[in-house]
């Protein structure tokens, strides 16, 4: 299904009828539970409402390692806030001041990644305090970002169906295409969306058929991104590139105004290169 793009009026007057919905910051903290859990987010824990230390949601995200090791623990602040009232960088300081504690004084462990949700926006000193400290990061979501995940998970719109018969015509075209394509030695292993929690992350996830070719022994490689290429550190459990920044950038992933624009990539090994190109 392809969504039009809504206009900044039509984002705004969402926003505020999001807003309107929550009586309370409460109400808003009890509705991100069911969020996060639509967004794939696994134990999705609100908790207790007075003395929480800054921490309103718990979840996790869990990777393909059985052994757990790959397990990421989030630790998320709500604001329930009108559109004019924006989020300052001193609550983004709070935020991450406070989750190196639990709510009974014990100390984090250090996997984990901190979460910064409002119905309003942020600041620009907010946004840079959120990005600051790459060893102490803080993913932040704003009101228009809460709204596109809603549409793009189906919570809270109805939709009516509108057939276009232009993407029927271009969905053949391109199957024809792929059809016959030939095969080589240096075909295209596999598909993969670089979804705009990776971009948000600045992290490249590797696809397990390409993570099984990689030497055991390196920890960097030269990556060639849409043609592009530059020496790239791979994490301790090998699953994911760091350092991906100026490709997002470069390549329109991630936008000047700061907008995270998803995109499907194929991925191949050719030599000691891992080849990564834009579909």
């Amino acid at each position: 299904m392809t969504l039009l793009e809504l206009t900044k009026e039509e984002i705004d007057k969402y926003i505020d009828e999001l807003y309107s919905c929550f009586p309370t910051g409460r109400e808003f903290e009890i509705f991100l539970n069911s969020f996060l859990a639509k967004l794939g987010f696994e134990e999705v824990v609100t908790t207790q409402y007075v003395g929480d230390k800054g921490i309103d949601l718990t979840c996790i995200k869990s990777g393909l390692d059985l052994n757990g090791t790959d397990t990421i623990n989030y630790y998320v602040q709500a604001k329930r806030y009108a559109r004019s009232n924006k989020v300052q960088p001193k609550e983004v300081r709070d935020l991450k001041g406070t989750t190196k504690r639990d709510k009974n004084g014990n100390i984090l462990n250090s996997n984990y990644i901190n979460v910064f949700i409002t119905t309003s926006t942020f600041t620009k000193a907010a946004l840079s305090e959120a990005t600051d400290n790459p060893n102490m990061p803080v993913i932040t979501i704003d009101g228009a970002q809460l709204i596109q995940y809603c549409i793009e998970k189906g919570i809270g719109f109805n939709y009516k169906p509108v057939f276009s018969k232009n993407e029927i015509i271009a969905l053949t075209q391109s199957e024809q295409k792929a059809s016959i394509a030939t095969t080589s030695e240096t075909e295209y292993l596999v598909e993969r969306e670089i979804t705009k929690n990776d971009i948000r992350a600045k992290i490249l996830v590797i696809p397990q058929v390409i993570k099984s070719e990689l030497a055991e022994n390196k920890e960097k490689f030269a990556v060639v991104f849409n043609g592009s290429e530059k020496q790239l550190n791979v994490d301790k459990t090998r699953r994911y590139f760091g350092g991906v920044t100026d490709f997002y950038k470069q390549f329109g992933l991630l936008t000047t105004d700061g907008v995270f624009v998803s995109k499907k990539a194929k991925w191949k090994i050719d030599g000691d290169k891992v080849i990564v190109d834009l579909i």
